[in-house]
């Protein structure tokens, strides 16, 4: 009799946990989603790739209602500070089509990236709190797991932010080069122009040597005639 009275609570607690509305059912780290009115967002991480300086979000946003709404933010529901939102190229802002869905994240798509994740605290491993912030819904809150992208991880890797592109370093080219060999020269020349103009400036009316040694032997051969 002992044994069925205690049998009967540890069955009931097995159903209860096995139900549809079951507590761990709606605990899913790996796969964050929330719905408000018609809009749902799912398939939500914050992905961290290790040795990088930036985070950024994979997600999926669907609209089952029958207007267009635009993604206007997402930011970290502690502080408020919100993440870069890119539109897909060719786009001009993340629009989640009546009846349709958008990515974030990945090849080709609108991306939400955050820099300096180590300041805003988004660490590998913790539940971080989101908000989408939409046109017609408004906020849709929700916490996604931060994972890297690599090792058991590595699906990750391509729906992880892009990486920072280098500003190209400007090399000389070979006019520039040109350009700076041919001041040198001319500086010489302006340095031989100025001594000559000196020694002209000392005695402007002084004879050159040969025109003096000319004029002596012409004034001899005056005097010899004579």
């Amino acid at each position: 009799m002992a044994a069925a009275f205690f049998a009967f609570p540890l069955f009931a607690l097995t159903a209860c946990g096995a139900g549809h509305d079951a507590g761990t059912n709606n605990i899913r780290p790996d796969n964050a989603s929330a719905q408000v009115d018609d809009i749902k967002v799912q398939s939500v991480n914050v992905i961290l790739p290790e040795g990088e300086d930036r985070a950024g979000v994979s997600a999926r946003l669907i609209n089952n209602g029958t207007e267009d709404q635009t993604l206007r933010a997402v930011a970290l529901a502690d502080s408020g500070q919100q993440l870069e939102l890119l539109p897909a190229e060719g786009e001009t802002s993340v629009t989640v089509p009546a009846g349709g869905s958008v990515a974030l994240g990945g090849e080709g798509n609108a991306t939400a990236v955050l820099d300096d994740p180590e300041g805003a605290e988004v660490r590998l491993g913790n539940a971080q709190r989101l908000v989408f912030v939409l046109s017609e819904t408004g906020e849709v809150s929700l916490s996604a797991r931060v994972v890297p992208a690599s090792g058991a991880f590595a699906y990750y890797e391509a729906w992880a932010p892009p990486p920072v592109e280098e500003e190209p370093v400007e090399e000389e080219s070979p006019a520039d080069e040109g350009a700076e060999g041919t001041e040198e020269p001319g500086q010489d020349a302006e340095a031989d122009t100025d001594q000559g103009t000196d020694e002209n400036v000392e005695d402007p009316q002084a004879p050159a040597d040969d025109e003096g040694e000319q004029g002596v032997e012409g004034e001899q051969g005056v005097d010899a005639q004579n």
